[in-house]
């Protein structure tokens, strides 16, 4: 029977890039993976952005965010909120709205903020930092900007002369003290303030952050202390100020059963809210509209099992249905989607630099370095392994595994026997595992194998600082080559990263099945480069990341496309210098400089190194504090990267 040979619709069911793409990443008939950011214009090769970039000396890793795919998101968003209304004939209106704390670069706020196209995008922020930076930015008139987190008077203050500025500021009420201070600011500066009351609500969402949701949750009201906030805002004669409900369901909601239940209650809590204060206009849904990081379209937590069209449909008509029995007004629904708004836009693509292999195994086995009965025995089952018995000398490999280990630290083996030992157990188990591919039935302690028998690709980055969820929550991302994707991987491996940490790498991936504990590669070459993506990280991923070993953050590009369907490099951020790093944790480059000479003058006058190694050191140290954080990839032959279509770059980028 003939084996049908590889093509890029099996490296499209092996990535599962059809699932989790959503239309935006696929792979084009050159065996690269291909983005399309907008709809309706051409797919740009990603394969060839990056080669462009190194071309141009913005060495890997990269962070692409394609700001097409943020007007494609908001659109879509609209748009489901929009058939959704005209079915349920809903008379209120809808807001998206932007949280920042997902993604607080100003380029990233920016695209966002225009992302509307007309229809106006509302910001929430959650802290002073991003009020002031919003405030800086937020030039729509009238434009909502919804105030949550904890607020000292300052916070409160700035957010009430907001109005002044042309926009429509509420302060949303978190924790009860904060009322006092909202009514204090208010009369001392001459601003009626719009304030929003945060309900708790009972019933939660589903999926990793269900805990944030619910009677014990951080944030919000209990029903009493809304209640009670409505009561002493009315003695006050404010009533007339509280015009938003709001509540947070959880982010990244995986079940739309937990969403209509969370709806429900809070659409009835809306109608009484109505009740005692008419003058309430919004239903702020909070944040939780999923994305589906696995494309296996389940209630899994890293995926969703339900879409932006059905979500929108249960959270409008529980809505419209409480108003309606109600006679009530339909109220302005906001939301505050900033997952499924930002995750697809941005790529992290990095550079394998080096490969662990696990070797392929002789037929026969070495001989062993002495006459030592248990080497022999070892010898043995190496030579008569076979389909029928390899179940037997897996337990019989690990037996002796242990009394290796025993024999050589009471001094019985030498290393050289402790060296033949490790390397024919190693062959043993993967002959072992290459005949279980053709088993019928796998004995179950044989799965052990996958985690044993692993390549180890070693890449240009820090998990830390550019997927800092994988490590802290085991987010799971889509993960794939970007090229090469005409030929069959065929090799299983794990990702490790650049810093000194054994929790620095990548051994969980997608899979339809829930987790696979690797990803199929191809075989590194060392004469050229090999780029990993790392897809849908725009959401949280950068500010949350950290400064492990230093490292900071990666070379950041943003890409539009032109008149012609061309790709376009708007902005350029370079990454972090060593310099700048440095400085975060108060090292000076006076100090720095300073220091050195202070070593190199001590080390010349004690001979152990001459003026002229001294000019070259100082030379490149100071070259370095001025580079990349970053290893730069250089061929072994001093080759450089093929030459592609060139990237029209906007002037003065």
């Amino acid at each position: 029977m003939s084996i049908e040979p590889w093509n890029i619709q099996k490296s499209a069911e092996q990535y599962r890039i059809e699932g989790w793409g959503a239309g935006y990443f696929k792979i084009n008939e050159a065996g690269n993976v291909s983005v399309t950011p907008e709809r309706d214009r051409p797919a740009v090769d990603l394969f060839n952005i990056v080669e462009d970039l190194v071309r141009r000396g913005i060495k890997p890793p990269h962070l692409i965010r394609f700001n097409g795919i943020l007007r494609q998101r908001a659109q879509g968003i609209y748009e489901s909120f929009d058939k959704a209304m005209a079915e349920f004939e809903y008379k209120g209106k809808y807001i998206l709205t932007y949280p920042v704390k997902v993604n607080q670069q100003r380029q990233v706020v920016d695209a966002v903020r225009k992302a509307g196209n007309g229809r106006g995008m509302g910001l929430e922020v959650g802290s002073k930092p991003e009020l002031l930076a919003v405030l800086s930015m937020h030039d729509m008139p009238k434009g909502l900007l919804l105030c949550n987190g904890y607020k000292d008077y300052q916070f409160i203050e700035l957010a009430l002369m907001a109005s002044k500025l042309g926009l429509r500021p509420i302060i949303t009420v978190e924790q009860f003290y904060e009322l006092e201070t909202i009514i204090r600011a208010s009369e001392a500066i001459g601003v009626t303030p719009e304030i929003g009351l945060r309900m708790n609500p009972t019933n939660r969402g589903a999926g990793r952050w269900a805990g944030s949701a619910g009677e014990n949750a951080k944030f919000g009201l209990a029903l009493y202390e809304i209640v009670e906030a409505v009561k002493q805002l009315k003695a006050r004669g404010m009533g007339h100020c509280v015009k938003l409900l709001h509540f947070h369901m959880g982010s990244q909601i995986t079940s739309i059963n937990a969403i209509k239940k969370v709806m429900k209650e809070a659409a009835r809590v809306y109608t009484e809210l109505h009740r005692l204060c008419p003058s309430i206009e919004f239903l702020d849904v909070g944040g939780g509209l999923g994305v589906d990081y696995d494309g296996s379209c389940t209630n899994f937590d890293s995926s969703m099992n339900y879409t932006t069209d059905q979500y929108a449909r249960d959270v409008v008509w529980e809505i419209s249905a409480a108003c309606e029995e109600l006679s009530i007004p339909h109220p302005t629904i906001v939301s505050e989607s900033g997952r499924a708004l930002t995750a697809h836009h941005a790529v992290l693509v990095t550079e394998v630099m080096d490969v662990a292999e696990v070797p392929e195994p002789p037929s026969t086995p070495d001989i062993p370095p002495s006459d030592d009965d248990k080497l022999r025995d070892l010898s043995i089952l190496y030579r008569d392994l076979n389909l029928k018995n390899c179940h037997e000398v897996f337990s019989d490999a690990l037996s002796l595994r242990e009394e290796f280990l025993q024999l050589f630290v009471q001094g019985q083996l030498s290393i050289e026997e402790r060296a033949y030992a490790e390397r024919t157990l190693r062959n043993l188990f993967t002959r072992i595992n290459q005949l279980k591919s053709t088993m019928k039935y796998v004995p179950e302690d044989l799965d052990v194998l996958e985690g044993m028998l692993k390549d180890t690709y070693f890449c240009n980055f820090s998990v830390f600082q550019s997927m800092l969820d994988h490590w802290a929550i085991e987010q799971l991302f889509p993960i794939m080559p970007i090229h090469r994707l005409a030929a069959q991987p065929t090799r299983r491996a794990i990702i490790a990263d650049l810093t000194c940490d054994s929790d620095g790498k990548i051994d969980k991936f997608i899979d339809l099945k829930g987790v696979q504990r690797y990803i199929d590669l191809h075989p590194y070459k060392s004469d050229q480069p090999y780029y990993i993506g790392m897809f849908l990280i725009g959401a949280y991923q950068e500010c949350l990341g950290n400064l492990h070993n230093l490292f900071g953050d990666t070379n950041v590009v943003h890409v539009e496309l032109d008149d012609l369907g061309n790709p376009r490099i708007t902005s350029i951020v370079e990454g972090d210098t060593i310099k700048e790093v440095l400085g975060y944790v108060q090292y000076t480059q006076e100090d720095l400089i300073h220091g050195v000479h202070t070593q190199i003058d001590r080390a010349v006058h004690q001979g152990t190194m001459t003026p002229e190694d001294s000019a070259k050191f100082m030379q490149r140290f100071k070259e370095s504090l001025s580079g990349y954080t970053y290893l730069l990839w250089e061929s072994p032959n001093g080759a450089s990267a093929p030459f592609s279509d060139p990237i029209k770059i906007a002037q003065g980028a």
